[in-house]
Parts: structure tokens; C-alpha cells; sequence
């Protein structure tokens, strides 16, 4: 009980000195801040003065500041427009919308710009602003553009016009810099269909001088985060690319020399901590390009296009490469490779599949055929006993799933050791020299159908009812219990 009297006490002192404190506090305002009390009339002349002299600066400042929201409309639309082309290269449309801004730098602002190039739309703009210089507001001829922020801007290219980043970067004239922010990129056929689109998080042109101009942004390809920086320099005829991708591990440097004829660099290529170095040029619409070691080697023709390629891997992670949020996976079902201007063959070979034992000597083709990719000669060797071939496999793409659609030969070399390997009893050990037939792949669902299944050129009645029943169960061909069990059963129903 004497505990909490205390305790009372204690809190009651505390909260009268803190009363005494604030009375004190404005006792003291009082007596050393009322004019009536301390001045003399004539000091109060003097300071009401003051007060209308700072109050007349005051409005001239703001004024001064809010004189272009009474400039007439349509000349200062055409105006900006005019020296956005003289400065920026950037052919504007600005609707009737354009109202101006004081806070937080003087500028006008656009609900709906349209960006033009070549005589097509390429971009609408929701949210424009174009911040201006604070040197002369008296003149509508003296308004001088300092900035410019394009935000939740809509980009649609097609093949007439992907020049236009880079004529933007080449051929700004300004010191100031252009934005855009949280805007979409989409790519179109020549149809208007959507192929694939990015989202730009921040894309930033800048001309730091005379011969340096700069370009950076930040990205999302296919949902994978990107950051890409291009720095040109006009002088030395020159520009360097830095491209970084985290949840790749990506990370790319190179350094391009260019002419009025000719192109030519290197690139610094990591990925998964494997580095490689890219020399290519380009010359009378040809790009070639090779690694060190030639692991590596193209040729690309622009107009028509068509590429040839050659690639060695020593191994290929084909987990990787097919799982669902890979970008080549991505690539594949944006339909970006159904072009039908798209033409050309890639040749690849490796030494082993990762996770998957006893394959050598894996190579195949890729063509790319007016929109269509079709994967042919695929052939490896299983375990020195059966020589796999997979032949005009073609790609395609349902309903937002990848599928594959082809023919598989086994040409055995020594069926018994194949046999051994999967522990088939010799009771069901037959002379197999060559098994064919038809699959249908659901990359995306992991299942197989086969169809069209012959042993030795036949068929019979247990190869069909073993197909009817291995077909409806749809089991998960990636499954390396479940498969080497299928292939069992396989062998025993023969």
C-alpha cells in the first residue's frame, strides 16, 4: 500500500512540472512576441511594410511560376512537339489534355501521347510529363524542355519498327534525359497478333555529351528480371553492351566497333559461372560470329534471314532446360519462333545428358521452316547396345503446352546386353533387331502416347492391348522407376 502512495506522489510531481512547463512556455511568447504590448505604432508601420513587400515578392515569385498555364493551348502543344523532334528525335502527338504543373518541378503533363516512327503508332503514353527550364516563363518562344517522363507506356512493334530504340539512342540531341516508367512492350506479327511482350520497369536514354549517349533499363523477358546498359560513343566509333540476368546467372560484357561498312566485337559470356568470349561481325547484311574454341560457330544471313549453327556442349541439363518457368520454354510457347520469315538450321552435339546415364555421343538438327521447328537425326547410343534415332519431330504448341509429335527407331547392336541391363528373364528374351514407332509428348502434363509400335517390321494383338493400356494410364514419363518398369512390361507382353 505505501508502495503505491509513493508511486502517486511521484506521478503527480512529474505531471505538475510538466504543467508548469508548458504555462511557462507561453507565458514567454506572450510577453516577448505581442507586438501591441513590446512596439511603438511606428515600429509596427514599419513592419506592416515588410510584411506587404514580402507578400507582393510572394505573388510576383508565383505569378511568375504559373505564367505558362495562361499560354494558349495549341501553341504550346505545338511548340513542345517541335522541339521534342529538334531534341530527342521522338515524334510526339500530345492530345488535349496537356495541363501544366508547379510541384514538384514546372512542367506540363499529357493523360494520352501518342510517340510515332516511320508513319506507324509505336507507343500511347497514359501519363506524360515534360519538365521545362526555369529561366524565362515570359515567352512562350523561351520554354526550353529539360526532361521527359513517359509513365504506363504502351510499346507495339512489329518488324518495320524495332529500329526504334536504337535511332532514339543514336540520334538524341538533348543533354536532358527521357524515362519510361512501368510501361509493356509488345511484339507483333504482321498480322497485329501478339507474340511475346516484356514488362519495361524503367528504360532511360540519355546524351551525357557530344559523342557519349547512354541507354539503361531494367526489364522482365518471358518473367525473368534483366538489366541491359548500352553506352555509344560517336568519337571513337564505338559502343559497349552490359547485359545482367540474376536468376540466369547471366552476365554478359562486350565491346562493338562499327564503320560505315562494317561491325564487328567481342562479348565476355558467363553463365553458371562458365565464361566464354564471342567474336563476331557484321558485313553486307551477314553476321558470323564464333567462340575461342570454335565451340560455337554461326553464320546469319539478316535479309532473307536464315541461320546456320553450329554448337558443342560437353553436357546439356535438359531439366533445366524444360522446366516450366525456363526461357526457353517461354520462348517456345510466345510462338516469337512461328515466323514464317524465320528459316534456318541449328546443329548441335554433346557428350552426355545430365542425369540421364548411359547415352554418348548425342547429336541432332534443328530447322526452323517457315514458322515451324522440326528436330531431325536426333541419334545417340544407349549402353553400347541399341542405337536410338529420333526423326522429323516436330514442335508444337496447344493451348499454352508444349508438346512434341515424331518417330523413334531402336536399332539394337547386342539385345542381350540390353536384356542384362534391364534383368529380363530369359523366358521372355527374344531376337529383337529393331523396334519403330510413333510418339506424342506432353512436355507440360509429363506423359508419353505411343502408337504405330512394330518389332522387327510386326505388330500383333499383345503389342496393341499393351499400348491401349500403357496410353490410358498416362504415366509420368519422367519417372525413371515408372519407365524402366513400362519397358519391362513391354518386354515381357512381346
Amino acid at each position: 500500500m505505501s508502495k503505491k502512495n509513493l508511486f502517486n506522489k511521484k506521478f503527480n510531481k512529474s505531471l505538475l512540472s510538466i504543467t508548469k512547463r508548458i504555462e511557462s512556455f507561453f507565458n514567454f511568447f506572450k510577453e516577448n512576441f505581442s507586438y501591441k504590448k513590446k512596439f511603438p505604432r511606428n515600429l509596427n508601420a514599419i513592419d506592416k511594410r515588410i510584411f506587404i513587400t514580402i507578400a507582393v515578392i510572394f505573388i510576383t515569385v508565383i505569378g511568375y511560376f504559373l505564367s505558362p498555364s495562361f499560354y494558349d493551348k495549341n501553341k504550346i502543344k505545338a511548340e513542345l512537339e517541335n522541339q521534342i523532334l529538334d531534341q530527342y528525335n521522338l515524334k510526339v502527338k500530345i492530345d488535349a489534355s496537356l495541363k501544366y504543373g508547379l510541384f514538384p518541378k514546372p512542367h506540363f503533363y499529357s493523360k494520352d501521347t501518342i510517340i510515332n516512327y516511320k508513319s506507324n503508332v509505336v507507343a500511347k503514353s497514359n501519363n506524360t510529363k515534360i519538365f521545362i527550364s526555369i529561366n524565362n516563363f515570359f515567352s512562350l518562344k523561351n520554354i526550353k524542355i529539360k526532361n521527359l517522363v513517359f509513365k504506363k507506356t504502351d510499346f507495339k512493334f512489329n518488324n518495320l519498327s524495332y529500329n526504334f530504340f536504337i535511332n532514339l539512342l543514336i540520334n538524341n540531341k538533348s543533354n536532358h534525359e527521357i524515362n519510361f516508367i512501368d510501361s509493356k512492350l509488345f511484339y507483333l506479327d504482321q498480322n497485329g497478333d501478339m507474340i511475346f511482350y516484356a514488362n519495361l520497369k524503367r528504360l532511360n536514354f540519355l546524351n551525357k555529351d557530344n559523342f557519349l549517349q547512354r541507354f539503361n533499363s531494367k526489364l522482365d523477358i518471358f518473367n525473368i528480371p534483366v538489366d541491359l546498359e548500352v553506352e555509344n560513343n560517336t568519337f571513337e566509333k564505338n559502343f559497349v553492351t552490359k547485359i545482367n540476368s540474376h536468376p540466369l546467372r547471366l552476365n554478359i560484357r562486350g565491346k562493338t566497333n562499327y564503320d560505315d561498312k562494317e561491325l564487328d566485337g567481342k562479348l565476355d559470356f558467363t553463365i553458371i559461372n562458365k565464361n566464354n568470349k564471342i567474336s563476331y561481325s557484321l558485313k553486307n547484311n551477314s553476321l558470323k560470329f564464333n567462340t575461342d574454341e570454335n565451340e560455337f560457330t554461326g553464320d546469319i544471313n539478316i535479309k532473307p534471314f536464315f541461320l546456320n549453327s553450329n554448337l558443342k556442349f560437353y553436357q546439356i541439363d535438359l531439366k533445366k532446360i524444360f522446366k516450366g518457368d525456363s526461357i526457353l520454354v517461354n520462348l517456345f510457347k510466345s510462338e516469337i519462333l512461328n515466323n514464317k520469315n524465320l528459316n534456318g538450321e541449328i546443329n548441335i552435339s554433346t557428350n552426355t545428358l545430365k542425369d540421364i546415364n548411359f547415352l554418348s555421343k548425342i547429336k541432332f538438327n534443328i530447322i526452323l521452316d517457315e514458322g515451324e521447328l522440326i528436330l531431325k537425326n536426333l541419334e545417340t547410343i544407349f549402353k553400347d547396345s541399341v542405337i536410338i534415332n529420333l526423326s522429323d519431330t516436330q514442335l508444337i504448341i496447344d493451348n499454352n503446352k508444349l508438346k512434341f509429335a515424331g518417330y523413334v527407331s531402336l536399332d539394337f547392336i547386342d539385345i542381350n546386353n540390353f536384356y542384362a541391363h534391364y534383368q529380363i528373364n530369359r523366358n521372355y528374351r527374344k531376337n529383337i533387331k529393331k523396334i519403330y514407332f510413333g510418339f506424342f509428348l506432353n512436355l507440360d502434363d509429363s506423359f508419353i502416347e505411343i502408337d504405330n509400335l512394330k518389332v522387327n517390321g510386326n505388330t500383333n494383338k499383345n503389342l496393341e492391348k499393351f499400348l491401349d493400356e500403357f496410353n490410358s494410364r498416362r504415366d509420368d514419363i519422367f519417372n525413371k522407376i515408372i519407365v524402366r518398369n513400362s519397358i519391362k512390361n513391354f518386354l515381357k507382353n512381346f
